[in-house]
């Protein structure tokens, strides 16, 4: 009981004499600093600017604006490549999908390995696969070989 009261004593005595001792924000008593620093940038005129530093390593390449594409060995209008067939479809004029040859012209397809050639109309087509130049019809294909030796090698000119 008598530490009770002696610290209820002790907690009113705190609170009358805190605000006398407790300085005031914002009175006069109160200083306030202000710094203020600048930074002098040089004009840059255009007449010389340093070359960057790197730091370990080879320089890197720089930039030219352009990328770097592989394209499929054109000679001309000439392309080489394997050429395989579909068994779905039959079209009254022999058509073709070879997809490095403009859409909608017409092609000639020698076979590298007989010397065989047909001409055929180019249309676009998602059925040919990777690695795979032109595809046609299986009508078409016997023209050029047997069916057995498909993918085989051929030359696209148009």
């Amino acid at each position: 009981m008598y530490e009770r009261r002696r610290l209820v004593v002790l907690g009113a005595l705190t609170l009358l004499v805190l605000p006398f001792v407790w300085p005031e924000s914002g009175g006069e008593s109160a200083t306030q600093t202000t710094v203020t620093t600048t930074t002098a940038v040089p004009a840059v005129d255009g007449v010389e600017i340093p070359s960057p530093v790197y730091l370990g390593g080879p320089a890197p390449i720089a930039p030219s604006g352009t990328a770097i594409i592989a394209y499929p060995q054109v000679i001309g209008n000439t392309v080489t490549g394997l050429a395989s067939y579909v068994t779905s479809g039959y079209a009254e004029q022999p058509i073709c999908s070879a997809i490095d040859a403009p859409n909608g012209i017409t092609i000639t397809i020698t076979n590298i390995n007989n010397g065989r050639k047909i001409t055929c109309t180019n249309i676009f087509s998602l059925l040919v696969p990777n690695g795979i130049s032109v595809v046609m019809y299986i009508t078409v294909f016997q023209e050029l070989a047997d069916v057995v030796d498909a993918p085989i090698p051929v030359k696209i000119t148009w």
